[in-house]
């Protein structure tokens, strides 16, 4: 079958891509509009490499690190290091991180080299240590072929792989939340009902309305981040991992409890390529000019 040809430049198609910039919208770009047809293809991934790759950021938690060369305790426990973008490969196929400054403090980067190449070279799929954040949305998935110059401090990825991976999770917790939803409607109807009826209020109606729905999300999002563990055990070596046998559920409540931290703090940034509407309007400003010019017919 032959290939749905757009009459549009690909210049004029990432104008209008680049408008598909909330969070689900973004997602749903890399892992269903960007498979649409060539074109679309090469103005996608065109935009993520512009704009998203940038505003990607890797961190990991190295474990605990107490004691300077000094013998002086150090102001925080916990060793981490930050990876920020820096640059593509002539390819264009490798994106290179640098690791962030930590605390200014010289005695940290050797022990950061060190557990970096560590944790790099013994990464447990079903523990991750690590956070992925790509501008708003924060996950601990797989990072592809993926490499640590000890060094220069530095990581390098596959950065289509990175999203191919990342939004295949992101976009199936999306689905079966909106999933989990579609079958909620009875019982957000049902309280509904008890208000319109008097025998809830409506804070109590709002507070387990929320409750009932963030737990929804929280169990679907355990639920895509476990298939995409399974799916990790699977390519590695054809094992069929079983989360109930195999995964430990402490390490995963703990997992995901620092996952909603971080999302949560993500959600908070504001991105400078983002354009904001200021729709605020002064209604007295005309009322000003008006008494302005009225004093000035007065005088």
């Amino acid at each position: 079958m032959a290939e749905h040809q757009t009459a549009l430049p690909n210049e004029l198609w990432i104008r209008v891509l680049q408008n598909l910039d909330d969070d689900e919208s973004i997602a749903d770009l890399w892992t269903t509009g960007r498979h649409v047809c060539t074109t679309f293809k090469d103005a996608t991934e065109s935009i993520f490499r512009d704009r998203h790759l940038p505003k990607t950021r890797f961190e990991f938690d190295l474990g605990n690190f107490t004691e300077g060369r000094s013998g002086r305790p150090l102001p925080d426990p916990t060793l981490s290091a930050n990876f920020e973008f820096v640059e593509l490969s002539e390819d264009g196929h490798t994106a290179t991180f640098r690791l962030e400054d930590n605390d200014g403090l010289e005695e940290l980067i050797a022990p950061t080299k060190e557990r970096m190449q560590t944790y790099i070279e013994n990464m447990d799929i079903g523990d991750p240590k690590h956070s992925i954040q790509i501008r708003r949305d924060v996950l601990d998935g797989p990072i592809p072929s993926l490499s640590f110059d000890k060094n220069m401090c530095e990581l390098s990825c596959n950065w289509r792989d990175l999203f191919t991976a990342f939004y295949g999770e992101e976009s199936l917790a999306r689905r079966l939340t909106d999933k989990w939803l579609d079958a909620k409607v009875a019982y957000l109807e049902e309280l509904k009902k008890k208000m319109a009826r008097g025998e809830m209020g409506a804070e109590r109606i709002i507070s387990a309305a929320i409750r009932e729905i963030g737990s929804g999300e929280d169990i679907c999002r355990r639920n895509a981040r476990r298939a995409r563990i399974r799916h990790q055990f699977r390519e590695l070596d054809g094992s069929n991992w079983n989360p109930e046998r195999d995964g430990d559920s402490g390490k995963e409540g703990d997992a995901l409890k620092k996952l909603k931290i971080l999302k949560q703090l993500a959600s908070n940034e504001e991105f400078s390529d983002e354009e904001y509407s200021d729709e605020w309007e002064d209604d007295d400003e005309d009322d000003e000019t008006d008494e302005e010019g009225s004093t000035d017919g007065e005088s």
